[in-house]
Order: C-alpha cells, then structure tokens, then sequence
C-alpha cells in the first residue's frame, strides 16, 4: 500500500506537470503547477511507518516487548 501511494503521488505530479506544460511563460508555468498541487512532495521511498507500528503491535499482542532504538538516520528501529 505504501509503494502504491508514493507511486500515485508521482503519477498526480507528472499530470499536473503535464497540464501545464504548454505555458511558455516559466513564472506562469510554475504558479499553474502549484495551483494545482505539483509542488506537494512525494517521498522518493515509500513510507511504511504504519507497516512497522503494526508489526511492533503484533509483537506485543502475542506477548513480546518493542523498544525503539535511533540508528544514525534517525529512523526508528524495532
């Protein structure tokens, strides 16, 4: 679902991109872009968050114990 999603967030930008791609003037161009959503950012992974939040409660559902350690990125590692 996560891939999926990152993947429709690059598809709607490319569309948008797109949509005002025949705009000549650039400033015009990127005010039409971002009217219309082309300046949202899109992961370029996909984010699976909710996937481990699931997995550390599965753990703890069938009796085991999470602790959250930060590796160097920062990410949270169960």
């Amino acid at each position: 679902m996560a891939e999926m999603a990152q993947q429709s967030c690059q598809s709607d930008k490319e569309r948008v991109i797109d949509r005002c791609s025949d705009i000549v003037d650039e400033k015009m161009r990127h005010r039409c872009e971002g009217a219309r959503g082309a300046g949202a950012y899109c992961a370029t992974a996909a984010n699976t968050r909710a996937c481990d939040a699931t997995r550390a409660q599965c753990v703890l559902d069938c009796g085991g114990s999470v602790s959250e350690t930060r590796s160097s990125g920062s990410l949270p590692v169960y």
